[in-house]
């Protein structure tokens, strides 16, 4: 028996393009009734949302604004990379000590596969974050899931797989300006432990 893939579905509208540029997807629909629909779409860890949808019996019509939409995406990754003034190399497996079954890497500064980030992030402020938790972290565990923060904004770097990790970060091959930003995030945690102690 072949297995159907489930149609992706907003509302009646069936979604036959989509791409994803930068923190926002941009997505077409045709309804049963011919009508096309293009939208952008976000996602977090609960559901997806829906924006800025508009209509139309004409289909290039709709493929016109899907690229308009879609070039406007691609204009705000490039403007976001434009403010960063930080070098873009990304580090390979030659800067990180092998990750072993055995490692335990809470409290270490790791280094994502490239492959791991979507094309457009894949960049240095990307790929390196303080780990903070998650089963993955642990060594030798079952669980695979890995949460840190990024280095570069100070903030939650979201969740990734202990595969998605190249390993942690050799010392001498830190970048200063992560050096920089993580002195930074270590007298934040420090002030929110003396905080919570209170």
């Amino acid at each position: 028996m072949v297995m159907r893939e489930k149609k992706r579905m907003i509302q009646n509208f069936e979604i036959i393009h989509s791409l994803q540029i930068g923190a926002r997807e941009v997505v077409v629909g045709i309804s049963p009734e011919q009508e096309f629909m293009c939208c952008f779409c976000t996602q977090d860890d609960i559901a997806e949302y829906y924006s800025e949808a508009m209509s139309s019996n004409d289909y290039l019509e709709i493929m016109e604004l899907y690229a308009d939409r879609v070039k406007g995406q691609i204009a705000a990754v490039q403007a976001q990379r434009r403010t960063l003034h930080i070098p873009l190399d990304m580090l390979g497996r030659e800067h990180c000590f092998p990750l072993l079954n055995g490692d335990d890497i809470t409290g270490k500064v790791v280094a994502v596969k490239p492959a791991s980030l979507r094309y457009e992030y894949q960049r240095a402020d990307c790929q390196l974050f303080l780990v903070t938790g998650g089963s993955g972290a642990r060594a030798n565990s079952r669980g695979t899931s890995v949460y840190g923060v990024n280095v570069f904004t100070g903030r939650r770097a979201g969740r990734w797989e202990r595969s998605d990790i190249l390993g942690e970060v050799r010392p001498e091959c830190l970048p200063q300006w992560a050096k920089d930003h993580l002195r930074t995030i270590e007298r934040k945690q420090t002030l929110e432990k003396k905080r919570g102690s209170r």
